[in-house]
């Protein structure tokens, strides 16, 4: 496989909490992504001042658990369809169950995924030359795993795909060649909505496609072919990565996706968040829904389009939301007047990772003692600063929503100056994944 000899021959002994096994060779420790307990490699070593492995397989285990996925291994995203799911939560939830006994919650629970697969309501594939749509290889950003069908996304998903395919037969080099920089289409996104037949297909292309009379004859012919109720338009720089993202244009539908939950609407735009796995994180609003204590104010920080706001907001006089993304912010502010009319809503848009959001977040003339915090941010979680910010001005209650529950522990550490940790809930919207999502409960300390 390689042209030269093997550095050395490495078993794996253990399995990780990022599903990866792990084996010692020398005095190095060396992470095998797919491997179990018993599996041997031989390893070769690369590189001088960066050095890295590579590996080929000698001996592997009998595997208890069939990955439904035939790209499984290539694909950079799934990482523990060889494991049997039961396993895979017992090692993912195992460090974050290891750290919570540092604050003793009153109550903590632990909820595994009901449905492994078909869960997810967005998948964002890339387009390249040939027609080949796929996922990003693992390990290699530049090389493509063509994907016809994957498991862990919507069967409503699955079944645009091949759609897809037959826009891409009429257009000849329609895809956008990165080398050459020929060509317009970059990425294909599915969106789904859960708890209602709601959905959308989103082709981003280059900014200059916009200008070109092709597009009128792709999008009759999208129109025709794709069975989404919303298809967008989306057009953005060559040289960005990035999948819907930048202008867009509805060419059937809307630019928005509608989605429900407890009977509430929510508009989320064609590039907006929104959970990837509905169905699970609902587990997570029926804990805040149970816990949530009255006050007059509600601050959302991370808010979005208001997802919790237009949950919860019934309950508070006041609503204030924030968050970086000002289309987010705008189109929650509008949504949330709409909804709660008699209430102040006041929705702004700035960074609360910088200095100055933190001003801004000071200067919104909120009474902290009053008024329950819900945070939801991003994988990093509170940055030092702002949780220095809600030591200073205790609030009646704090809701943090975690996706990286690390970090969760890691904040409530500086948390503990003024807040005491109630309740837990460990869930797992991101089954075949090492990654877990957490809500806890904050007291304030002295009050």
């Amino acid at each position: 496989m390689f042209d030269q000899e093997p550095f050395g021959v490495l078993e794996i002994e253990n399995l990780l909490p990022n599903l990866r096994g792990e084996g010692t060779l020398g005095k190095r420790k060396i992470e095998i992504p797919y491997s179990l307990p018993g599996d041997v490699y031989d390893v070769y070593k690369f590189g001088k001042r960066k050095v890295f492995y590579k590996w080929n397989p000698t001996h592997l285990e009998q595997r208890s658990s069939s990955p439904r996925c035939p790209s499984f291994g290539e694909c950079g995203g799934c990482s523990g369809q060889h494991l049997p799911y039961p396993d895979q939560f017992k090692l993912t939830s195992g460090p974050i169950l290891k750290g919570l006994e540092n604050f003793n919650p009153i109550n903590k629970g632990l909820s595994p995924a009901e449905s492994p697969y078909s869960y997810r309501n967005r998948m964002d594939f890339a387009v390249f030359p040939g027609r080949v749509v796929g996922l990003r290889m693992s390990g290699n950003f530049r090389r493509i795993v063509p994907i016809g069908n994957c498991s862990i996304q919507t069967d409503w998903a699955n079944s645009e795909m091949p759609l897809f395919q037959k826009l891409l037969e009429c257009f000849p080099e329609l895809e956008y060649d990165r080398k050459k920089e020929t060509g317009y289409l970059k990425y294909l996104t599915l969106r789904k909505s859960v708890f209602n037949d709601d959905s959308m297909s989103i082709l981003t292309f280059t900014e200059d496609f916009k200008n070109e009379d092709l597009m009128g004859q792709v999008a009759e012919k999208a129109k025709e072919l794709l069975s989404a109720k919303n298809i967008v338009f989306c057009f953005n720089r060559k040289k960005g990565e990035i999948s819907a993202s930048g202008e867009a244009i509805a060419i059937r539908g809307n630019v928005y996706l509608i989605e429900e939950v407890w009977g509430k609407k929510f508009k989320i735009p064609f590039d907006g968040f929104f959970q990837p796995n509905p169905k699970e994180f609902i587990k997570i609003l029926e804990f805040i829904r149970s816990k949530i204590k009255p006050a007059e104010n509600l601050a959302d920080l991370f808010c979005g389009s208001g997802f919790f706001s237009i949950l919860f907001g019934e309950k508070f006089s006041r609503i204030l939301g924030i968050d970086i993304v000002s289309s987010s912010v705008s189109a929650g502010e509008e949504f949330l007047q709409d909804i709660f009319p008699d209430k102040k809503i006041e929705f702004l848009a700035f960074d609360l990772f910088h200095k100055k959001g933190l001003e801004k977040m000071s200067s919104a003339n909120l009474p902290w003692k009053d008024s329950v915090v819900i945070a939801d941010p991003p994988r990093s979680g509170l940055s030092p600063e702002l949780c220095t910010f809600l030591n200073s001005n205790p609030v009646s209650q704090l809701i943090y929503i975690s996706c990286n529950p690390e970090n969760l522990l890691r904040d409530a550490h500086i948390l503990e100056e003024s807040y005491q940790m109630e309740e837990f809930l460990l869930c797992d919207p991101f089954p075949q994944t090492p990654h877990l999502e957490a809500v806890s409960i904050f007291s304030p300390k002295n009050r």
